[in-house]
């Protein structure tokens, strides 16, 4: 199976996909995990979060995991039913294409799962995601009018204001620039991008399979938006901006929780490396062990980037921000309420 990303290719070893014909397979689950031991035990603690979540449905998806590490994952995972794909460093190295966005792995993992499994739907779920609830939407029937992602985060005048609070305002606005008065060719049809456009959260992905006749557009959207204006988000732009004129999007967050942030993901690692070096085998098929690690762990993750949050609008002297910020975490730490805007 060949899968072409601009100049470059990445080729994959379909022999090496185990496929049960027999099995009803709903959709493919989709994560991505290479280059580090904590990156390993995030995708493990994603997986196990979700079996304890669905408990027996699992069966109704394939599990598929990229990884440069297939054995690191067996040593937790026994037992799972997960389709491994060897990542070398020279596939690693050909899906970035030469751009440096390391994002773009994501886009190629997704390309190459479309063309392997044609006639599949597929969720891509972050490594740094974890699951809180049952995911119902993963046994929706398929609609191609509807889509899944994280969150809605800001419109781009929105982020460009979200952004200068953080001293990275450089990166909204030369995207911004690059999108104004542009008309951009999408399944051959002209669409136009503004500042009113939404930015998702891609920590979760959900695509039916009808899907990946715009997958070419979103690796030439997601190499165009960095390669103007460096922004880390270019990829969720590109899913966003093309999902949101041809579906509706569904949110994920009531039953996803995804730590992006540096110092979530400190806190978060430092606490699932322990549970799962330190717990028995037994207790990672416990459900209610695992359910009951991912509600404290999602109670910790909100009140930690609040608290970050408002740190930040402090040294900035944004003061309307900071009262915000205070409201929610109080609100969150008292009585266990998260208060979020309505988009």
């Amino acid at each position: 199976m060949l899968s072409v990303y601009g100049n470059t290719s990445v080729k994959i070893n379909c022999l090496a996909i185990q496929i049960n014909p027999d099995k009803v397979t709903v959709k493919n689950l989709v994560f991505l995990s290479y280059g580090s031991s904590s990156g390993y035990y995030r995708a493990i603690y994603s997986i196990l979060s979700l079996a304890a979540w669905v408990k027996e449905k699992i069966n109704n998806f394939r599990l598929i995991v990229y990884t440069d590490q297939p054995e690191f994952f067996k040593t937790y995972l026994d037992g799972f039913n997960i389709t491994y794909i060897m990542l070398s460093p020279e596939m690693l190295t050909e899906m970035l294409a030469g751009t440096g966005f390391i994002h773009r792995r994501k886009v190629a993992v997704i390309d190459l799962t479309f063309k392997n499994f044609p006639d599949e739907d597929l969720v891509f779920i972050d490594s740094d995601s974890f699951f809180t609830n049952e995911p119902k939407p993963f046994f929706a029937e398929s609609d191609d009018a509807v889509s899944l992602m994280h969150v809605k985060e800001y419109d781009l005048d929105g982020g460009l204001r979200l952004f200068n609070l953080f001293g990275q305002g450089q990166y909204p606005q030369a995207f911004i620039e690059y999108i104004s008065d542009r008309t951009f060719l999408i399944r051959g049809q002209p669409m136009v991008f503004n500042t009113k456009d939404y930015s998702w959260n891609s920590g979760i992905i959900g695509l039916t399979k009808n899907f990946s006749s715009y997958m070419k557009d979103v690796v030439k959207l997601t190499d165009e938006f960095y390669a103007y204006s460096k922004w880390f988000v270019s990829e969720q732009l590109a899913f966003s901006f093309i999902l949101q004129r041809t579906t509706t999007i569904k949110s994920a967050d009531s039953f996803v929780t995804h730590y992006w942030g540096p110092h979530q993901r400190i806190l978060v690692d430092k606490i699932i490396t322990r549970l799962i070096t330190t717990q028995s085998f037994s207790d990672f098929k416990n459900s209610k062990f695992i359910r009951s690690s991912t509600t404290k762990l999602r109670h910790m993750v909100e009140c930690d980037l609040i608290y970050e949050q408002l740190k930040i609008a402090l040294r900035q002297r944004d003061f309307i921000y900071t009262t915000k910020k205070v409201i929610q975490l109080l609100f969150l730490k008292i009585f266990h309420i998260s208060i979020r805007k309505r988009k």
